[in-house]
């Protein structure tokens, strides 16, 4: 148990966040840059089920360290990459890496504490591993931004000893002991076992609300360069605009992270006290009132709210996949959560198509557009809220029976 926070700090250093596109941009063409995002993605995508099944079927210790050698690999290549090719090379790996991890680290907390007779503590030990993890991110973001005022490169040659951290660490993890018969069929079989489990009313509940805050989450993450460029405009806030974009762009997300680190920092007393429900719709508020902000006003103030972009969504983490755990085998539950994840990007994917064509068009970048698309996705999160707290009536008693998990 003492590795898992270590590992997740490891595989959380992530300085290259802040600079990659301006890494890209010194490398490749704007739109070949372009091009890499959408490599990333989609590799993201595809690869998302598959990983969870590996690690359903093959086991969570062996996928874990694929996962962070496939980090390793695409490190070397983002250092020596002097083509568009080699950076294509370096997203997928870096995607591989994050898909195979995504699932297989919490499979494998879980999974150890029941082996152990211990899973009524898995609730606490996913907010303490993600306190972890989001204060790692946040101060290498913070890091990463600092090292590419002086070359773009050393985040990744950062990201490079992280990764082989990691590594060590997942070799010396332990497989949890599962039955034979409780383990992964062939692949057709485990989807199909795996949709199953959205029947259940309260995993079901769960799949809308990821869903809904995963969406909401990143629209925030995604609009907030934009409108950091409308404040280019400002002549309080020209310095944006200034050779110190890589440290500004870090700073702004490292706020962000830092919020996260606290979301999960308070997520247990919150849930001790309000109960599963009220902390998950909490969490989308936080998030509609983000976006609704943003959209009302174009101001430097409205900065501070982007650290509450991570935050509601780690305060719902560990409750969340506390009310999972229980309620899926060990034998599809990296499956399930990959699936999860899956639909979540899938979604916001969608609604990214949605805004560009129906909102902003093929317009030039102002605030008129960017503010109605805010104000679009703000009005979209105030009605999923409301269907999602009269869904949650409905199956109350699950979703109270989950607070004692």
């Amino acid at each position: 148990m003492r590795l898992f926070p270590r590992y997740k700090a490891a595989t959380s250093v992530s300085p290259w966040l802040p600079v990659f596109f301006l890494y890209f941009i010194e490398r490749v063409t704007l739109g070949e840059a372009v091009l890499l995002g959408s490599v990333y993605y989609f590799s993201v995508f595809l690869l998302e089920v598959p990983s969870g099944y590996c690690s359903d079927r093959f086991g969570r210790r062996i996928t874990l360290i694929l996962a962070s050698f496939m980090t390793v690999v695409a490190c070397v290549l983002y250092i020596m990459a002097n083509s568009f090719e080699a950076l294509v090379a370096a997203q997928v790996l870096l995607a591989s890496g994050i898909a195979f991890q995504s699932g297989s680290d919490s499979a494998l907390l879980y999974d150890s504490l029941r082996a152990l007779g211990r899973e009524q503590e898995y609730t606490e030990r996913e907010t303490i591993a993600q306190k972890w993890s989001m204060t790692s991110l946040a101060c290498s973001c913070l890091l990463g931004g600092a090292l590419g005022m002086i070359d773009l490169r050393m985040a990744y040659v950062v990201t490079l000893l992280a990764s082989i951290f990691a590594v060590s660490q997942c070799l010396s993890f332990v497989e949890p002991s599962i039955d034979s018969e409780n383990k992964a069929g062939g692949f057709v079989t485990q989807i199909k076992q795996t949709f199953g489990y959205f029947s259940h009313p309260l995993l079901s509940w769960v799949l809308g609300f990821f869903i809904i805050g995963f969406s909401l989450e990143h629209v925030p993450f995604e609009l907030y360069q934009p409108y950091l460029k409308l404040l280019e405009e400002s002549s309080v806030t020209s310095w944006l605009a200034s050779g110190s974009a890589p440290l500004v762009s870090g700073v702004v997300i490292s706020i962000s992270m830092f919020g996260g680190a606290l979301g999960a920092a308070v997520s247990q007393r919150l849930i001790n006290r309000i109960g599963l429900r009220a902390l998950l719709l909490a969490s989308i508020s936080v998030q509609v009132i983000i976006i609704a902000g943003m959209s009302i006003v174009l101001h430097p103030v409205m900065l501070s709210l982007i650290m509450f972009r991570n935050f509601s969504m780690s305060m719902a983490r560990g409750p969340m996949l506390g009310a999972i755990a229980p309620h899926v085998d060990s034998a599809q539950r990296a499956t399930f959560l990959s699936m999860l994840s899956l639909a979540g990007r899938a979604t916001f994917a969608i609604a990214l198509a949605l805004l560009s064509v129906l909102v902003i068009g093929n317009e030039e970048l102002n605030w008129v557009a960017l503010s109605q698309a805010l104000g679009l996705s703000a009005l979209v999160g105030i009605i999923a809220l409301v269907l999602l707290y009269l869904w949650s009536r409905r199956i109350a008693g699950e979703l109270t029976a989950s607070d004692c998990q």
